[in-house]
């Protein structure tokens, strides 16, 4: 066996082992599926899971990598597969463009990666690579001539490269939201903003802020254009409450005892008597606070919105306008 002949059958076997791996990762995935699990266990690869619209990706991976693996084993058993060869090229040169939008999609929109994701993209690319070492090729690659065929190989990279970087350009980063505490959507302009932080701060209310250029995807999901916006988990529902009269109230009827028991406790009266009558009169006298109108949606997969907010609600600045 002549050295050359050697790095043929390497190539090829290569080429086997790629698409064996790629096609036993996807139909296991396939499988987990269908049981509500998954090979990957991280946030990224529920994010897009998410965003598969029809769910046809891995069916999608799953056909490319046993078209892979079929040339592969007729290959390997010496078949003339001509066009077959080509349309392999071909397959692959989409792949690695295809998979500039993925990878830049999990990079500047997810701002995380999806293990599993990433490992089918690694092994497209080494069976790209694989294939542009592969020497049994006919005199013209389909309508591209013998000589020009390597420039389909650059064109793949360079595409990869330009559709990731484009995803840079135009994008909309998706923020995970930590709801362990009331969240506020908030602008750096925004004087309502600016007076509900001072309100939490000087109540003792415990809040996380969260600029709204970074959840502007969130706020577009819920047609919300507008700041101060909080946000907070209460059981299996999120309240969403928008404008400062209204935080403030929400913030007056939820954390209110803890409000007056802070007032309370400032006070140095030595007669406990007249701090328990000076507590009930507070109470009796405590303005009762207006219905809160918010928006109300439960944490499904179908996500249900209950909209009784009021547009024309005081106490906001719209998000893409310099707030007056």
């Amino acid at each position: 066996m002549t050295p050359r002949s050697s790095n043929i059958n390497r190539i090829k076997f290569l080429h086997l082992l790629i698409s064996l791996i790629g096609l036993s990762l996807i139909g296991i995935e396939i499988y987990l599926n269908s049981k509500n699990a998954s090979l990957c266990k991280t946030e990224a690869c529920t994010l897009v899971h998410i965003f598969d619209n029809y769910g046809v990706l891995n069916y999608i991976g799953l056909a490319m990598f046993f078209y892979l693996f079929l040339i592969s084993i007729l290959d390997i058993l010496n078949f003339h597969l001509g066009f077959f060869l080509k349309l392999r090229t071909y397959l692959l040169f989409l792949s690695v463009m295809v998979e500039g939008y993925f990878i830049g999609f999990q990079t500047w929109f997810l701002n995380t990666y999806c293990q599993y994701c990433l490992t089918i993209a690694v092994l497209l690319f080494l069976a790209f690579f694989l294939d542009y070492f592969y020497p049994e090729k006919e005199a013209s690659l389909l309508f591209i001539k013998k000589e020009k065929k390597n420039q389909l190989y650059k064109i793949a990279i360079l595409g990869f490269a330009s559709v990731v970087f484009a995803t840079w350009l135009v994008n909309v980063s998706l923020k995970t939201l930590d709801l362990s505490l009331p969240i506020l959507i908030y602008k750096e302009d925004c004087i309502h903003c600016k007076e509900v932080i001072s309100y939490a701060k000087e109540k003792n209310i415990k809040i996380k802020l969260y600029p709204a250029k970074d959840v502007i995807p969130l706020m577009r999901i819920v047609n919300i254009n507008s700041v101060p916006l909080l946000l907070e988990k209460v059981g299996d529902k999120i309240l969403i409450i928008k404008g400062k009269k209204e935080i403030e109230i929400w913030f007056n009827e939820k954390y209110g005892k803890n409000i007056k028991k802070a007032s309370l406790s400032k006070k140095r009266e030595t007669d406990i008597t007249k701090k328990k009558k000076a507590y009930k009169t507070k109470e009796e006298k405590e303005v009762q606070p207006e219905k809160i109108r918010f928006f109300i949606f439960k944490q499904s997969n179908s996500t249900q919105f209950n909209n009784t907010n009021n547009t024309e609600e005081s106490g906001v600045c719209t998000i893409d306008k310099p707030c007056e």
